[in-house]
């Protein structure tokens, strides 16, 4: 084997481990803890660094005590003997927890019994040596892929009271460079499942992810806890320029130089636990060699060559982009302005004609040759010609136009349908959903659940579409008008922007409204906002800018200007977000990715030009739809910026907003004080 490749094999890991308590009152603080324990001296480091959560449900005096006795005693026992392989540590630190135990109950202290939560481990290298117990899970997210590795110990999570049976088994398992762990109690469960803890976990950098937890326990738990765990290999990292994370399909942060083997995060998940065997390591020295062949380097094409290609390729592309318009194009309707344009040649042509004829008038053609008297003649009869055509044209012109005019008829609301658009879907009726107390603005849409307001007040009116029946909640606090409404799925929770540019949340739960710290620009002219994970977005038309406002304890925290692209904004509608984020200004939507535009999408323009009033689409849904109500209609777009359907109704006119539950293929229009919808099936 060359030097080199040993060289590559030769990693040096290193576990970035970030932990999460949250204890929302002090009484509580006895009753659990999140620690992490690196080795204090050089002895100590093969044994790496010692991590876990420890939770007791019990919150009586026997057991204020618990906690703090765990930790020390495990703490102590896994570093105390250097002799011992970590692995033995490990288990060992267990055992002594259970003596520990078993020494309160000899003191008559079991009111803690059963109640006990703990996952924790220890990392040296790249080994993982884990355990868990109670109320909390581990889950392992590799390549893309969400696993629960402590499903194995389940028999472990429904431990008996006896306390020398609290701590049991343990497991092992090999990590690879760029796997997370996720160590937290159930609180952590309760709130996200496994799916989206992955997409969190892949939306937000390494060094985020662990305060979008830390945020989200907080709004929903009194007392949690949860330790993020990413290794990497320290030879390969470099500073880092941290941003927040922008909406869109990005990554975390890479670190340079990624190895190919490496890359075998295609290596299935299943495969973490377990010890190493001999033909494993044969097939990871092919798979090393082979990216090492496929690391081979390439030489460019010669420029004249790449110059050819290019100039072809965008021929293609421009004979196809003129075929996929000359589809879409009504030829009638241009060639009914070929009157249109001959009539107004002829008025164009006419001061000309008049000019030369006045000038052939002056000159004095006895002094002229023969040669500029044939000349003259010429010119003299072409006015002569152009000015019998004129009147002849003109005469038929305005006969046609009186017959046209007197055939007409009254003019009716756009038909996509007649124009030949592009799938058009008549729909036959608008079915009622509710009447509101007032005519309402604003939708948004909670876990399912449709949330009104009207502008003029400040209340919330929540709508059940099962029943018909609505409910209201008003606020009390000091602000203005709620103007803009968006849902805030994560936080289970709607913001309202005020007229007076204050923040209120409500939370449907309990029903209570919350002012929120936040910093607006004093010229703000908002005209929409929108919500992804746990960031709060504003549409500014003034200030042509997307300002991304993060979560913060007690509101928001500082906000930045999440458009990198100068764009003009005066005629912007309103924004979504499902992967990209859409801004839709006047007859165009346009697809932005981490605050530039997104080349990759160009939305389709339906034969009938749109008149965008409102946009919608959330998080994994499949299209993205716009009101026009100026058209009667609809538009469904696929996320590629195809047209999938429009579907047209005459009634759908003067909607002030509409949502659209893609599950139950129904589309909500809200106009007025009503509540209407119509089925997309």
């Amino acid at each position: 084997m060359t030097t080199s490749l040993k060289k590559r094999r030769e990693r040096e890991y290193q576990a970035k481990i970030r932990d999460v308590l949250i204890c929302s009152k002090g009484e509580l603080a006895p009753f659990a803890t999140a620690f992490s324990f690196p080795p204090e001296n050089f002895e100590q480091h093969k044994f790496g660094t010692l991590f876990g959560i420890i939770k007791v449900d019990d919150h009586s005096e026997d057991s204020s005590y618990v906690v703090n006795l765990l930790t020390s005693v495990i703490k102590k026992e896994y570093f105390g003997k250097p002799h011992r392989s970590p692995e033995d540590s490990f288990e060992a630190s267990l055992r002594k927890a259970n003596l520990a135990l078993a020494e309160l109950v000899r003191h008559g202290a079991t009111k803690w019994a059963g109640k006990i939560s703990f996952c924790g481990g220890a990392i040296e290298r790249n080994n993982l040596h884990f355990a868990c117990l109670g109320k909390a899970s581990i889950f392992l997210i590799r390549g893309g892929e969400i696993a629960e590795i402590s499903a194995e110990l389940e028999e472990e999570k429904e431990a008996e009271s006896h306390p020398l049976k609290t701590f049991s088994n343990t497991s092992s398992g090999k990590l690879e460079i760029g796997d997370k762990l996720i160590f937290a109690t159930q609180e952590l469960t309760d709130i996200f499942s496994r799916e989206e803890l992955r997409q969190n976990a892949s939306h937000f950098s390494s060094e985020e992810f662990p305060g979008f937890l830390e945020i989200s326990l907080r709004a929903n738990s009194e007392l949690a806890g949860a330790i993020v765990v990413d290794l990497i290999d320290s030879a390969d990292l470099k500073p880092l320029v941290v941003e927040a994370p922008a909406v869109g399909r990005e990554k975390a942060p890479k670190y340079a130089k990624p190895e190919p083997a490496t890359a075998a995060q295609a290596k299935k998940i299943d495969s973490f636990v377990g010890t190493k065997s001999l033909a494993d390591e044969e097939k990871r020295s092919r798979d090393l060699e082979n990216a090492l062949r496929e690391e081979a380097p390439t030489y460019p094409k010669p420029a004249w060559k790449n110059i050819f290609l290019n100039f072809l390729e965008k021929t293609k592309d421009i004979f196809h982009s003129l075929s996929n318009s000359a589809r879409k194009i009504n030829f009638r309707k241009y060639f009914g302005r070929i009157p249109a344009l001959a009539k107004s040649s002829v008025s164009a042509a006419k001061p000309f004609f008049a000019s030369l004829l006045s000038k052939t008038k002056k000159v004095d053609w006895r002094n002229q040759d023969t040669l500029a008297k044939f000349a003259a003649g010429i010119i003299i009869l072409a006015i002569i010609s152009f000015g019998a055509v004129a009147f002849v044209k003109n005469r038929n012109e305005q006969k046609r136009l009186a017959a046209e005019t007197a055939a007409q008829p009254a003019e009716t609301a756009p038909d996509p349908q007649s124009l030949e658009d592009i799938n058009v879907r008549n729909i036959e009726t608008l079915e009622e959903v509710a009447n509101l107390p007032q005519e309402n603005i604003d939708l948004a849409v909670l876990d399912g659940v449709l949330y009104a307001i009207s502008g003029k007040d400040r209340s919330m009116t929540k709508i059940d579409v099962d029943s018909k029946s609505t409910e209201e909640a008003k606020s009390d606090l000091s602000s203005g008008n709620f103007g803009l409404l968006a849902a805030m799925p994560n936080l289970k929770a709607l913001f309202a922007l005020t007229e007076d540019k204050k923040v209120i949340s409500f939370t449907p739960i309990n029903k209570n409204f919350q002012e929120n710290s936040i910093s607006l620009p004093s010229n703000l002219k908002a005209r929409d906002i929108k919500s992804y994970l746990t960031y709060l977005y504003i549409l500014d038309i003034d200030g042509n800018q997307i300002y991304r406002y993060p979560r913060a304890e007690g509101g928001f925290g500082e906000g930045q200007n999440w458009l990198r692209t100068a764009t003009d904004l005066k005629n912007a509608k309103g924004m979504a977000i499902n992967g990209d984020l859409y801004l839709a200004e006047g007859d165009k939507i346009t697809a932005y990715l981490q605050g530039k535009i997104d080349g990759n999408i160009n939305f389709e323009k339906p034969s009938v030009p749109l008149l965008i009033d409102k946009i919608f689409s959330e998080p994994d849904m499949e299209g993205v739809y716009v009101l026009d109500n100026k058209n009667r209609r609809i538009v469904k777009f696929g996320k590629d910026g195809k047209i999938v359907s429009q579907y047209w109704n005459a009634d759908i006119s003067s909607v002030k907003d509409f949502s659209v539950d893609e599950k139950n293929k129904v589309v909500y229009l809200l106009k007025k004080n009503q509540l209407l919808k119509f089925s997309i099936e």
